[in-house]
């Protein structure tokens, strides 16, 4: 009798999908998701906003230098990104993917160890099997054991990989900048618009781990400085070439963010900054106010056959800012293919020219649009899909 009734089981189960297939097809249209409405245009509220949204795509960004009790130099980088899946994605049997999947979320970890040239990726993501989560009533992010939260007046973050790890504490000496116009809306192009926040000046105190192995990693004690991003929105990444995107954190205690959107021949279709002086106040900056020119140095990988522009000068004439950018080493790529499908370069960066400091730079998709290499005849190309490795 156990036998039989054991034997009886499987037809069930193969019932149950059956209709339960069926059933998700036919409510397919009547079960809401995150995309029915645009996104609501509001207001900025800290810290409310600090938290995750019910917006289809959102990311908290972290860039810093550190220095080590050894005097050596680092710079990181750590991101979280928390996306609604598309209603239009199909999973199998044409049942929608967010009908079964509501959610997915990344994380990137890179270390420039700038002493020893040397650079180091890592990436995480819930689809591979790792715990994940983003807590909507106050910031509290991870993946996989890598986390970014608020404790008190600061933020505090851990990450590693097999070569390096982090522990860090990030307090804020400057107010939270918002950026766009109006204050808190930033322009994506075609894509749309997204709610951009930054802390734009965070001293660091903690420890960073070299030398990992099985054994664990030797210690240091680290100081230095950071950047914060956070935003959010409904906006569209596929709908341009990419973006190129640069923090610089000057040694007169200002700032300047600059946010640039490509066409596939490279020409700018959106470029937007702010300025944030050394009291916090935040200037917006359109695009007839900014120049951003390449010098030609670039760089290609090996790994993806991108060609990057690493070295440019920027110049903003009503604040008296003439600079030049240069990269602290050519190889700093996050080959990112398998958790989110894009190549971008993100690299600590030395300021010289009327303003001395440091910064980062970001630089996506030059691997489908090689600089140098594309003119006003280069259609625009699908973004690749993490999931099937394609278009």
């Amino acid at each position: 009798m156990k036998r039989l009734h054991a034997t009886n089981t499987l037809p069930n189960v193969l019932l149950s999908l059956v209709l339960s297939a069926i059933l998700l097809v036919t409510l397919g249209g009547c079960i809401p998701s995150v995309y029915d409405q645009p996104y609501p245009v509001e207001p900025v509220t800290l810290p409310r906003d600090e938290a995750a949204h019910r917006a289809p795509i959102e990311w908290w960004y972290y860039t810093g230098h550190l220095t080590a009790e050894n005097g050596h130099q680092y710079g990181f980088e750590l991101t979280f990104f928390k996306a609604y899946t598309p209603p239009d994605l199909p999973l199998f049997a044409g049942i929608p993917a967010y009908l079964l999947v509501d959610k997915g979320h990344v994380a990137h970890f890179g270390i420039t160890d700038i002493d020893n040239e040397r650079f180091s990726m890592a990436e995480r993501t819930d689809f591979w099997g790792y715990q994940a989560d983003a807590d909507y009533q106050q910031f509290d992010v991870f993946v996989g054991g890598w986390h970014a939260r608020r404790q008190g007046d600061s933020h505090v973050i851990a990450a590693g990989n097999h070569d390096y790890r982090i522990d860090l504490q990030l307090t804020p000496t400057k107010p939270v900048a918002l950026h766009g116009n109006p204050p808190g809306i930033q322009s994506m192009g075609p894509g749309g618009t997204s709610y951009y926040l930054s802390y734009t000046r965070m001293a660091v105190t903690g420890e960073i781990g070299v030398n990992c192995g099985l054994l664990g990693c030797d210690t240091l004690t680290v100081t230095g400085q950071a950047w914060h991003d956070h935003q959010w929105g409904d906006f569209d990444i596929s709908s341009y070439a990419g973006w190129d995107w640069f923090s610089l954190q000057f040694d007169d205690n200002s700032e300047l963010m600059l946010y640039l959107i490509r066409e596939p021949s490279g020409a700018y279709i959106t470029v937007e900054g702010s300025y944030v002086d050394q009291a916090g106040e935040v200037q917006f900056l359109a695009q007839d106010a900014i120049t951003v020119t390449p010098t030609g140095y670039s760089w290609e990988s090996e790994d993806t056959g991108a060609i990057y522009p690493l070295e440019w000068d920027i110049s903003v004439p009503s604040l008296a800012i003439d600079v030049r950018v240069s990269p602290v080493l050519d190889n700093q790529e996050m080959d990112t293919r398998a958790s989110t499908g894009i190549v971008y370069w993100e690299g600590a960066m030395d300021v010289s020219g009327s303003h001395s400091g440091v910064g980062y730079m970001e630089l996506t998709n030059y691997d489908l649009y090689p600089f140098g290499q594309t003119d006003e005849n280069t259609p625009l190309k699908p973004l690749r899909n993490p999931l099937t490795g394609g278009s």
